[in-house]
């Protein structure tokens, strides 16, 4: 059974990338979150808003360790697969080494 893989390291790559913004992301929210709840004139709102922010960041952590999980791995599919290209195409570019010669019955000199 024969069949074609194709993968875009790139695409890969930017999905790690977009994975790091994310992160960076979830990671400001805790004081984005704050922010806005000192901006919130009703007290009642601004304290509803602080408490989902607590409540959020067990949920958040976890996330970011999940998200960081993928993105390691997403960087080093790429990092492998364009490894293993590189070194496909040296190998099939690379000039064929010659034979040692070799005497009647094909045994080496």
């Amino acid at each position: 059974m024969t069949g074609t893989l194709k993968l875009d390291t790139e695409d890969v790559a930017s999905a790690a990338r977009s994975m790091g913004t994310i992160v960076t992301n979830l990671e400001r929210a805790d004081a984005d979150a704050s922010a806005l709840a000192g901006m919130i004139p009703v007290p009642e709102l601004a304290r509803a808003a602080e408490d989902f922010a607590g409540k959020w960041d067990d949920r958040r952590r976890t996330l970011i360790e999940e998200i960081n999980a993928l993105k390691e791995q997403a960087s080093a599919v790429a990092e492998a697969f364009d490894a293993a290209d590189s070194s496909l195409v040296d190998v099939l570019t690379r000039p064929p080494e010659q034979a040692p010669p070799t005497h009647p019955g094909n045994i080496p000199v």
